[in-house]
């Protein structure tokens, strides 16, 4: 009997600290996140600057460190260069894969939550009182 208390209370410490790490992104996130797929999905670079943060924050093979606004409305390449011409894989990733929560260390201080897609790693941020698209970052180059 004294087994299975012991056995049970680890079971009980280990789902609250599993439970505590994992954070759960906030509902205005998760709908920020489903707008920007769907801006995407209809390649409408207006509405992905209205989600966006800018200038947004780039690490990428061949591209500048920052991408103004201007620029992103003006050049249909950068916009292909992010969401690779809103590829139905980018969109259903942007749309579907849970968020991240990075506890320690962000790649992007000020984005702390973050989509992977294949390498393609997509950081959301609170800016004022609304969720956005902040920085982007290729890891396979």
């Amino acid at each position: 009997m004294r087994r299975i208390l012991l056995a049970l209370s680890f079971l009980c410490a280990t789902s609250l600290a599993l439970a505590a790490a994992t954070r759960a992104p906030p509902p205005e996130l998760e709908a920020a996140r489903k707008a920007l797929a769907a801006a995407v999905k209809a390649q409408d670079r207006k509405a992905v600057v209205a989600l966006s943060r800018f200038p947004l924050a780039f690490s990428g093979y061949e591209m500048p460190d920052e991408i103004a606004e201007a620029d992103f409305l003006a050049d249909k390449d950068l916009f292909n260069g992010l969401f690779f011409e809103g590829d139905d894989q980018i969109v259903a990733c942007l749309g579907t894969t849970p968020l991240e929560y990075q506890e320690e260390t962000p790649d992007f201080p000020d984005s702390p939550w973050v989509i992977g897609c294949d390498g393609n790693l997509y950081y959301f941020g609170l800016v004022g009182d609304a969720w956005r698209f902040t920085s982007y970052m290729n890891v396979n180059e």
